[in-house]
């Protein structure tokens, strides 16, 4: 084995680890705000955690982030819930980084 084959290996393995990381991340994160934004529906026990798994599929799906965020502002608007400009956004954003450091607390 070479030295650039080593390379290689080397830098395939960070990418795989990094992009399974940022998965977990994200799905960690995306069951926060499900909880959040449950709660605030006035979900409790097993509709609170089946709404926030749905929330956590439905990013990991083909729409992505986006179907995330209006699938919560359309419960929110159903609900009749105000939903502050930049609220979810916030949320997302510290909802991240708790994820994050659950999972380094975890590692």
């Amino acid at each position: 084995m070479t030295v650039f084959d080593a390379r290689e290996q080397a830098f395939e393995a960070k990418f795989a680890h990094d992009e399974a990381l940022r998965f977990r991340v994200h799905a960690r994160r995306d069951k926060l705000l499900g909880l959040w934004a449950g709660e605030r529906l006035g979900k409790s026990g097993v509709p609170l955690h089946d709404y926030a798994m749905d929330l956590v599929a439905l990013e990991l799906g083909r729409e992505g982030e986006a179907a995330l965020k209006n699938k919560i502002e359309d419960d929110f608007a159903q609900a009749g819930l105000p939903l502050a400009e930049g609220e979810l956004a916030k949320k997302m954003t510290m909802y991240l980084a708790e994820a994050m450091t659950q999972l380094a607390r975890a590692d």
